[in-house]
């Protein structure tokens, strides 16, 4: 009973620093992230179709997130596939990466039985995308401060779920390259909608 009691508590330790190993990974790249785009000159903003980039990385992150579900839909609500056209003035690959920082951050905030949705259409003159979830949301007097460089609303929860205070700040520089616009709003019904409008 000894040697199983030791195994169980070599299993947790071991468990224990791959999980710290991942998590300083994550950091390490999220910082060089930030340095490259801190460093880069202005993005190559090309015309670009942004439905098949939202949907490969709704589809990533349902992986990523433990088949998480993650609808991908317009502002009527009617799921949209690759027929459904969205086009901007765009880096392809920067906006990848908003939208994989938005969609595993909806997702690591929100109850596994809850859909996060990255929903996107033009709304006047504006290319507008939303990632809502429908966790705790974001208090009203933070939402601002959420993309602050190493901020955290709540640092026992982001250790325990992973999260470095980068992600958030590095879609915020990705966008202000974009001349692009991110808020934090309340989702109907609890949660938090991360909106960007792109010219």
């Amino acid at each position: 009973m000894g040697a199983l009691k030791e195994k169980q508590a070599l299993d947790d330790a071991m468990n224990r620093i791959e999980s710290e190993a991942l998590r300083m990974g994550g950091l390490v790249d999220n910082l060089l992230t930030l340095a490259r785009l801190d460093e880069a000159t202005d993005l190559a903003l090309v015309e670009t179709d942004l439905v098949p980039i939202a949907l490969e990385a709704a589809k990533d992150a349902s992986v990523a997130e433990h088949k998480r579900t993650i609808l991908v839909t317009d502002f009527a609500g009617k799921k949209i596939g690759s027929s459904y056209r969205v086009k901007a003035k765009v880096d392809a690959m920067a906006l990848r990466q908003v939208f994989t920082n938005l969609l595993a951050n909806a997702s690591r905030f929100s109850p596994a039985d809850k859909t996060v949705e990255l929903v996107i259409g033009i709304q006047g003159s504006k290319t507008v995308i939303e990632v809502r979830d429908h966790g705790e949301g974001i208090p009203k007097q933070l939402r601002e401060k959420v993309f602050e460089r190493f901020f955290r609303a709540d640092n026992s929860r982001n250790r325990e779920t992973g999260g470095s205070g980068l992600g958030l700040s590095i879609v915020k520089t990705i966008l202000d390259r974009h001349r692009a616009t991110i808020v934090a709003l309340e989702t109907d019904g609890g949660g938090t909608t991360m909106r960007i409008e792109l010219t």
